[in-house]
């Protein structure tokens, strides 16, 4: 499995036993693992072989690459005929998206997709075609205070939020996680929705359906969490008729709102 644009890694590496590599223009500092590798290199140029590889992940990370077509047919060069792709995106053109390139302006999304747009690149670009995809929901994680090191390559126009308190700084993403998701409750909106993710394979290839759509996502790590999940494990608490919860795989807390009809 290659992980595109990994950084320190784009998921839970601990989670699976296949062999990953994370490729990067920078090289992650993390402790080598016996399945894991990275390779610095760029997204448009891949040191692979072709055909020898069974899945790629570009997991929110081709908004980023400066020619992302280019990429894309690396892609379909490396895989295996029966290979897999996993994209996730921004839309573009939402609340999310909007606030996102207010904030980093000068960096961070430059390009911008719809879904059907993003469908169609890959379709044209790459033997594969889409097979699945969910909606993802916002964590706002990248309001999230930076620490000293990370701080250094923001724009300047995001470099404020390294000097807000850290109380501050979390409890404006816990309400602005949850505000948005009420917003979404009351009036059939999708403000909290952060895109979607996308799943790409041959005509011949069948997997199991994806799980629906996380509500809740934590503003820490991004993990998404099922609501019945944390019911189930007595996870959720109540203050002042607000929910919250903590995330079972960062610890941190988290505002909670129960999920509308198609999402859990």
């Amino acid at each position: 499995m290659v992980d595109l644009g990994c950084g320190p890694g784009s998921f839970h590496y601990e989670s699976y036993t296949c062999q990953i590599i994370g490729i990067d223009l920078t090289v992650s500092r993390r402790a080598p693992r016996a399945h894991v590798s990275f390779v610095q290199a760029n997204s448009s140029q891949i040191p692979l072989a072709s055909n020898s590889v069974d899945a790629v992940v570009s997991h929110h990370t081709l908004e980023h690459f400066g020619d992302f077509r280019t990429t894309l047919g690396e892609v379909n060069r490396i895989l295996k005929d029966d290979g897999l792709i996993w994209i996730a995106i921004p839309n573009g053109y939402g609340f999310d998206d909007t606030l996102y390139r207010f904030v980093f302006s000068g960096g961070g999304h430059i390009n911008r997709f719809s879904r059907d747009q993003l469908v169609e690149e890959v379709h044209r670009l790459t033997r594969f075609r889409l097979i699945q995809e969910v909606d993802l929901f916002s964590s706002f994680i990248y309001l999230k205070k930076p620490t000293a090191e990370e701080y250094q390559f923001y724009p300047r126009t995001a470099r404020f939020l390294f000097h807000i308190p850290d109380g501050t700084s979390t409890t404006g993403i816990l309400v602005m996680n949850a505000a948005t998701r009420l917003i979404d409750k009351l009036f059939g909106s999708r403000v909290s929705q952060y895109g979607w993710g996308f799943v790409f394979a041959a005509d011949s290839v069948s997997l199991t359906p994806l799980h629906r759509p996380y509500f809740n996502v934590c503003s820490n790590c991004g993990s998404g969490i099922p609501a019945i999940r944390l019911r189930n494990q007595g996870q959720l608490k109540q203050f002042c008729g607000v929910g919250f919860y903590r995330c079972p795989h960062c610890r941190k807390l988290n505002a909670f709102v129960a999920p509308p009809a198609g999402c859990d």
